[in-house]
């Protein structure tokens, strides 16, 4: 969803002016990029394009841009403060942009009357202001795709028709964004760990138009109020690129859940029958490391950064703040026999409440959660 682009483009503001004076000549399209293979592409592109016939005017609008050279660029990322923007650039330019990616890309004309159309052209431009090009990303809320959504919510008013949500299983922003990792299993794990509670909010007909697939599926349904009549909101799609999506092999050796499984009955089988302690603390050292890490990127993304849809993750109650005390456990002469107690009553309570809390969990981590178990009552049985 995130264009990775740099403010080397050019906005040719005659050009631009040109074709938001213009009315009758002037066609829109929604443009949709396929998913790429990079984490930041893995989610699909959104654009608006807007093209004068009579002025050979031709401008893609684009949400998904951020600048390179901003002070600090790595910390604010890390740290949810990055601020995106608006860009406007030649449909050329676009073009040349996707057409080396092997991503599909698909348009659609938009159904805007002459009034709606004047709208739409006084946004962009009042988007374009230095004041209002940039944004604070949200990746739920308020993204390239959802910028399109909210824009033409604006234009069209009461105009705009959206079906019924008659789905019978709710879906929620989770699910919704599992359907884009079948290639990124492991980075999937990864995601549904540091993902918070919010992930787990319903994502309705409306809600799902934040990821770009669905955006033009949605929107594809969607209706205009034209006086006595009902027009689809989108026209038929277009191909501008075509390019067979890959197809994943997701089979049991590609699960991460299978290989963590294993590595849970190693575990079991080592602390049970390795009786050297250097071993066992050297195995130690290791895997509280990997679960300190861990615990820190918790409290990181909890409690330091901007990152909403990453706050309120009950994964902290087994990955807990406490965890890097394990250390001063293992070595020092003191057993701490409350800390690996209470390691363990966490894990414990984080299993049996994980059914009743408003947070998914991926079953990859099931099994590293009793290898936290079987490790401190290793270290309580000393």
């Amino acid at each position: 969803m995130k264009t990775r682009f740099t403010l080397s483009f050019t906005i040719l503001l005659l050009n631009i002016s040109t074709l938001l004076s213009q009315n009758t000549t002037t066609e829109v399209y929604l443009l949709t990029c396929d998913p790429g293979p990079e984490s930041y592409t893995m989610y699909g592109h959104s654009a608006l394009r807007l093209y004068d016939r009579s002025s050979g005017t031709d401008v893609v609008y684009n949400w998904g841009v951020f600048d390179f050279s901003t002070p600090n660029f790595n910390y604010k990322f890390a740290k949810g403060r990055l601020n995106y923007m608006l860009a406007a650039y030649s449909y050329n330019g676009f073009l040349n942009e996707y057409g080396p990616t092997n991503r599909s890309v698909y348009s659609q004309r938009v159904y805007i009357p002459e009034e709606e159309l004047l709208k739409l052209k006084k946004l962009l431009n009042e988007n374009l202001k230095p004041e209002n090009i940039y944004y604070k990303y949200d990746f739920f809320r308020d993204n390239c795709a959802t910028r399109i959504r909210d824009i033409f919510e604006n234009v069209y008013g009461d105009k705009l028709v959206y079906p019924e949500d008659n789905e019978k299983r709710k879906v929620t922003f989770r699910q919704r964004i599992d359907e884009f990792h079948k290639g990124v299993l492991w980075m999937d794990a990864g995601i549904d760990l540091l993902l918070g509670s919010p992930g787990d909010e319903e994502c309705g007909f409306r809600e799902s138009m934040f990821l770009p697939e669905y955006l033009m599926k949605n929107l594809g349904q969607a209706m205009v109020i034209d006086g006595d009549k009902r027009v689809m909101l989108l026209g038929p799609t277009e191909m501008i690129f075509e390019h067979e999506r890959p197809v994943y092999d997701t089979g049991i050796l590609k699960q991460p859940w299978f290989w963590l499984s294993v590595a849970f009955i190693v575990v079991f089988l080592f602390t049970i029958f390795i009786r050297n302690r250097a071993i066992q603390n050297a195995f130690d050292l290791v895997f509280w490391s990997a679960l300190t890490l861990l615990a820190l990127l918790m409290i990181f993304l909890n409690y330091i950064t901007d990152h909403e849809a990453m706050g309120h993750n009950f994964n902290m109650i087994w990955l807990n703040p406490l965890i890097p005390i394990s250390f001063y456990a293992i070595y020092s002469k003191y057993k701490l026999y409350w800390f690996w107690r209470a390691q363990i009553a966490l894990a414990v309570i984080f299993m049996l409440v994980i059914v009743l809390i408003n947070q998914s969990i991926n079953p990859a981590f099931i099994p590293v959660i009793l290898m936290l178990i079987i490790r401190s009552y290793y270290r309580l049985a000393e």
